[in-house]
């Protein structure tokens, strides 16, 4: 699975060996990961407002590709508000991670996020992190893909048939092969 990881840049002086054993952890667990911690705040600080947005928003682009994205919100964050927006209103299934040892935590389960559609907030130790990304992972999961009805008229199911047999496609995946190329298109 590929798996977006968004957390704060100004919270990786306090996080970052947090932030480094989640990404460790899952990718040993065989998912591919989109993240920024290659880049240090240090970098990005010097960098001018429009500058520091343009990379923003080039790595929320790259999270929109993800499959599921991970939101460590430990400290608040108004890039990390930002990207969860943004993300949730690209329609990616997210899970919210806040560290309960956390000098100033920000607990967004039960109020805020408790079993929204597709997003899940949890709260995690430094001993518990891999059992909490376990149980979020494995709840998320059937909310990766969503089931859609669609009435054909005959004739133009005929048509969808004939060509994912010629094909070697199930209707459905022939179906969302053309969405996906007119999305493309039209992006």
């Amino acid at each position: 699975m590929k798996i977006g990881f968004l957390a704060s840049k100004r919270g990786e002086k306090q996080f970052r060996s947090e932030f480094l054993a989640i990404i460790d952890y899952l990718s040993k667990k065989g998912h591919s990961l989109i993240h920024h911690m290659e880049i240090p705040v240090e970098d990005i600080l010097p960098l001018s407002y429009a500058k520091r947005q343009e990379l923003f928003m080039e790595f929320y682009k790259e999270l929109e590709e993800c499959d599921l994205i991970i939101v460590e919100t430990s400290l608040q964050s108004t890039q990390v508000g930002f990207g969860l927006a943004y993300l949730r209103m690209k329609g990616k299934p997210v899970v919210v991670l806040s560290q309960g040892e956390a000098t100033f935590p920000f607990f967004p389960k039960g109020e805020v996020y408790s079993n929204l559609d597709n997003m899940m907030a949890y709260s995690y130790k430094k001993e518990n992190f891999k059992k909490i990304l376990d149980e979020a992972l494995s709840y998320m999961k059937p909310h990766l893909e969503k089931r859609f009805t669609i009435i054909f008229p005959s004739h133009l199911l005929a048509k969808v048939e004939e060509h994912s047999k010629k094909r070697k496609l199930p209707k459905s995946v022939y179906i969302r092969q053309l969405i996906e190329e007119d999305l493309k298109k039209s992006a």
